[in-house]
């Protein structure tokens, strides 16, 4: 694909030009105007904006203003350009008629005809490109036109689906509009990556781009996963993610067969051609996708609204995008970039909520298989090769006897009745143990994924699966095929006890006759992509990660411990990369383990609140209301005295603060001894006096925050408590805003079990990389940044109000303050002995609620 890099820098905007569609706030502006700048001048900027200062939307349009001015600036200099290259060339032609050294003046317009081809082959190009653009805006609106007025046809359906010459080729690298253009021969402009953690964050972004003028013109694609697109429903009935995959991937690559009984086109057999993969019906989805702005449900919406497959509708859409919505996992995989097709030189990149970037890193680059896992694979790859090994050629079967031979070392060195339950090795020391460190992996790995073993492996264990079981007449069959049977029934069995249990005990609750059992077999997602995955991760550089072998859980998991070469591709390849959210501090980590070798590129902004100065009130508690120090260290916190000083926090908070009331604790053990506690002890009927009392379940939180909210607007309400966890779904991401969130309360200090082997590991990688301290810093900043992040559950936009209380001795020191929000530290109240004690935090905080009623 080619590109034109202007010569002449953009000026800044003001801010009235960024299309902000409310009057912007002065840190709206500053920031909208200094990411500009960033991306003008191929920066990295990592910015802090709090939550509820509308920092999402004044990324789109700072982001979104700039590429327009940049494609502006594209054409308009390209046709300068040429003008000027031109009269440069008429000027050297004139003046070589007359000149007496005829090779030097044939030798400088060689060079302008030469720059005047490639200007003129561009500007063919980019003409090209805003041709095919028109005409899908064109087809676009007879797509909306004709979408729900006249339905596909089935004949037309099924000639899309004829085989062609390229039905054979590899569909996971191949979108469904057919073979892929010539990426050379097309004009390719810069894109923005905008990616963050959820779905629903990035519908949240469509929401806000439609809101600006931005939404009207730009060409925007949400990318998602299978299980979020597709719209078969025998594909989707798979649940699983592995099994969505194998079953899309078997289906897009299927032969269609000629249907004379004419059945639905969702009935067709398990080797049937997916009938949502029709190109035309796929094509005009893409071209509907690229004219409107669509988050993921709504793209799967319109897909099965047409009948066509949204997941292949989005990849063919990519190459005409200026801006992709994806999460994390999507773009920060190599792996999955390329599955995609991608490219992300010379694009923008911008990573959202991205407090948690370096977490989300290790937790994507990481890879675990349990021993179940591995038995199974050894089974399923000796029965393909049992079957098919007089067709293999021998050095596929070498390929495939290592394979075997990984696992079963793997199943060895794994094995519970091992002295060492529990240790942690370099890559190579596994490798070493289990004796095929000699096995090139990498060329192992690539013969896996040139023939598609995985998928192979797995159609062959399904078919197995599938097949009546032989009879008594029947002749017996391979060992290895018999083994596949028996983990297969035994799985199976595993699965049908619960079930069977449940069943019967429903036939015993009724009356009437008794229900013929039917057993359905349940198809498990193959282990050959995760052993796959495992292995991967062995070809990594050895000091980037370990891996932690646990026999007594069976378990061998990976752990990256350097993620500076998991992202080297995109600071590498990227334009300019903006990485954002409301608390990003503290920031050396993130400096020294991504961005250590461009210091020189390097930009960091931190903002304040949008809110007034006096509209938030946070209090350091370090005593309690019986004058006890406030200590909720892990030994400490479960002592009567610690419990009884926070219940009585709890009572007397409660009494005067309105609305909701939101507390957030280390853990839900420690949450539920609480709660026993406020039981035992009488708090717990007391507050409900006034409060209705919610607690945090590890598991769900929609329904939970539901209730929450109804019981703070019913009517005569005095508002209600909500228990939650530090860390838990209600910690991150939920909007407490106005009376959702009147007070925050954080009890303790939320570090994570430092006898963890992954932490310990992870610190003592640090010390050594980083200097000695560096891991007691990174454990401290898990600890401080989920403070953060429960602090930024209130005070959610420019009107809102709230309290803060930190309960703990330990937040008084100067170093922990110091990496709270600014906007929270400038102003706290410490609340001790000599301060007033626990009455003057009380009294200030009826004050502080009465000049707002």
């Amino acid at each position: 694909m080619a590109q034109y890099s202007p010569q002449q820098p953009l000026a800044t905007p003001s801010a009235q030009e960024f299309g902000f569609p409310y009057t912007p706030y002065a840190i709206q502006e500053q920031l909208m105007q200094e990411l500009f700048q960033v991306l003008e001048r191929r920066q990295v900027g990592i910015f802090e904006s709090p939550t509820g200062t509308g920092k999402s939307l004044t990324l789109i349009c700072g982001s979104l203003t700039w590429l327009a001015r940049h494609e502006e600036l594209v054409r308009s200099e390209m046709t300068g350009r040429i003008r000027e290259v031109k009269q440069e060339l008429a000027r050297l032609e004139e003046e070589g008629a007359q000149a007496r050294d005829w090779l030097e003046s044939q030798g400088k317009s060689r060079l302008q005809r030469e720059e005047l081809r490639k200007l003129q082959h561009l500007q063919e190009l980019l003409d090209h490109q805003e041709q095919q653009l028109a005409e899908l805006r064109k087809r676009a609106k007879t797509h909306k036109r004709q979408r729900r007025q006249q339905p596909a046809k089935q004949e037309d359906i099924e000639k899309d689906l004829e085989p062609n010459s390229d039905s054979d080729s590899d569909a996971e690298h191949q979108t469904a509009d057919g073979p892929q253009e010539d990426t050379e021969a097309r004009y390719r402009p810069v894109q923005i990556f905008f990616c963050s953690r959820t779905h629903s964050q990035l519908a949240q972004i469509v929401a806000e781009l439609r809101k600006t003028p931005h939404g009207q013109s730009v060409r925007c694609i949400s990318l998602g996963s299978r299980q979020q697109l597709c719209g078969n429903p025998q594909v989707r009935s798979l649940k699983q993610v592995g099994l969505i995959n194998e079953r899309c991937l078997e289906m897009a690559t299927t032969k269609s067969r000629p249907n004379p009984s004419k059945k639905s086109r969702l009935s067709g057999g398990a080797n049937s051609r997916c009938p949502f993969k029709a190109a035309s019906l796929v094509e005009s989805l893409r071209d509907l996708a690229l004219s409107e702005p669509l988050d993921i449900e709504e793209l799967a919406s319109e897909g099965a609204a047409c009948g066509a497959c949204s997941y292949y509708a989005s990849r063919s859409a990519l190459d005409q995008a200026e801006l992709i919505l994806l999460p994390y996992q999507l773009l920060l995989q190599r792996s999955a970039r390329s599955q995609l097709g991608i490219n992300l030189k010379g694009s923008i990149v911008i990573v959202d909520e991205a407090h948690n970037l370096l977490d989300s890193l290790a937790q994507l680059h990481g890879a675990e298989i349990s021993r179940q896992q591995l038995e199974r694979a050894g089974v399923e790859i000796s029965g393909y090769k049992e079957q098919f090994q007089k067709r293999l050629s021998t050095k596929n079967l070498l390929k495939i006897n290592q394979l075997i031979f990984i696992v079963r070392r793997l199943l060895k060195i794994s094995d519970p009745c091992c002295p060492n339950s529990s240790r942690m090795l370099r890559t190579y020391e596994l490798t070493a143990e289990g004796d095929f460190f000699n096995i090139d992996l990498c060329e192992l790995l690539d013969f896996c994924a040139r023939t598609r073993l995985a998928r192979k492996v797995q159609g062959h264990a399904a078919k197995l699966q599938r097949e009546p079981r032989p009879s008594e007449n029947q002749p017996p069959m391979s060992s290895a095929r018999s083994l596949i049977l028996q983990r297969l029934a035994s799985e199976q069995k595993q699965k049908e006890q619960p079930k069977q249990m449940k069943r019967k005990l429903e036939e015993g609750a009724g009356k009437g006759e008794r229900p013929v059992e039917r057993t359905v077999v349940e198809v498990t997602p193959s282990p050959i992509r995760p052993l796959l995955a495992f292995l991967e991760t062995l070809t990594s550089n050895a000091e980037d990660g370990r891996v932690l072998l646990d026999s007594q859980a069976g378990t061998l998991k990976y752990l990256l411990l350097d993620p500076a070469e998991q992202f080297a591709d995109v600071v590498r390849e990227a334009r300019a990369i903006v990485i954002a959210g409301g608390t990003m501090q503290p920031t050396q980590e993130l400096k020294e383990q991504l961005f250590a070798g461009c210091q020189d590129r390097l930009v960091e902004r931190f903002y304040s609140h949008v809110v007034p100065d006096d509209a938030v009130l946070p209090f350091v508690v370090s005593h309690g209301p019986k004058g006890a120090p406030l200590c909720f260290k892990f030994g400490q916190r479960a002592s009567p005295e610690m419990l009884q000083e926070l219940s009585m926090v709890l009572q007397n908070l409660c009494q005067v603060v309105p609305g909701g009331v939101v507390c957030f604790l280390p853990s839900y053990e420690y949450l539920d001894k609480v709660y026993q506690h406020l039981e035992q002890c009488g708090a717990l009927q007391s507050i409900s006096r006034k409060k209705s009392v919610f607690r945090e379940v590890s598991g769900s939180a929609e329904q939970l925050l539901e209730k929450y909210a109804q019981a703070i607007k019913a009517p005569s309400s005095g508002g209600a408590l909500l228990l939650s966890v530090v860390g838990g779904k209600l910690s991150e991401g939920l909007n407490f805003a106005d009376d959702l969130g009147r007070a925050v309360l954080v009890v303790g200090l939320p570090y994570p079990n430092r006898q963890s082997p992954e932490l310990q590991q992870r610190m003592r990688h640090l010390d050594e990389k980083l200097g000695p301290g560096s891991g007691n810093e990174f454990y401290e900043n898990l600890c401080i940044k989920a403070v953060n992040q429960c602090i930024g559950r209130a005070v959610r936009h420019i009107r809102d109000y709230a309290c803060v209380y930190l309960l703990d001795e330990r937040f008084t020191n100067a170093r922990i303050r110091g990496k709270l929000p600014e906007w929270i530290s400038r102003h706290i109240v410490e609340a001790g002995p000599g301060k007033g004690g626990f009455g003057a935090v009380q009294a200030r905080t009826v004050r502080f609620f009465k000049s707002r009623s």
